[in-house]
């Protein structure tokens, strides 16, 4: 994405987080469960109407995906400033009960192996994805999965 198309996709959001925004009615096609899914949200309190569940989701969306665009286009400039996988699956954890708190050895080791598969993880927005792979593999080697014998807790 190119920067003068991230600064727009920003500025729309910004407009849109104002009061008294016109409303414009839209015709978007979704999958029947999902449909019902947002009906049932609504009616359970999530928010006030389905309109207002499918709008707080789509701008939830719209702004993961713009954060993780202008973060690849950041480490993608500048990979000096670029933390390593390890660095950011040890911060998720952070004060956690995951098997990698107790085992951040296991962290290293799962995240030097995605980094080496996916080099890019970081450039494309792939950061989330990259993360759950090395926690769910430090998860499997914990547990002795792959011929590890288990930690001793």
């Amino acid at each position: 994405m190119t920067q003068a198309r991230l600064e727009d996709l920003v500025q729309a959001l910004l407009d849109a987080a104002g009061e008294g925004q016109v409303l414009k009615s839209t015709s978007v096609r979704l999958p029947e469960p999902l449909h019902r899914a947002a009906q049932l949200a609504a009616a359970l309190g999530m928010d006030e109407s389905f309109s207002a569940v499918v709008t707080h989701a789509v701008d939830e969306r719209i702004r993961a995906f713009a954060r993780r665009s202008a973060l690849a286009d950041l480490f993608a400039a500048s990979p000096e400033h670029a933390p390593s996988l390890a660095a950011v699956a040890h911060r998720r954890v952070h004060g956690g009960d995951h098997p990698a708190v107790r085992r951040p050895e296991l962290v290293d080791e799962a995240a030097a192996w995605v980094e080496r598969k996916t080099p890019e993880w970081l450039t494309t927005g792939a950061v989330d994805d990259a993360v759950d792979q090395v926690l769910d593999f430090v998860e499997m080697l914990d547990a002795g999965v792959g011929g590890r014998q288990p930690a001793v807790t």
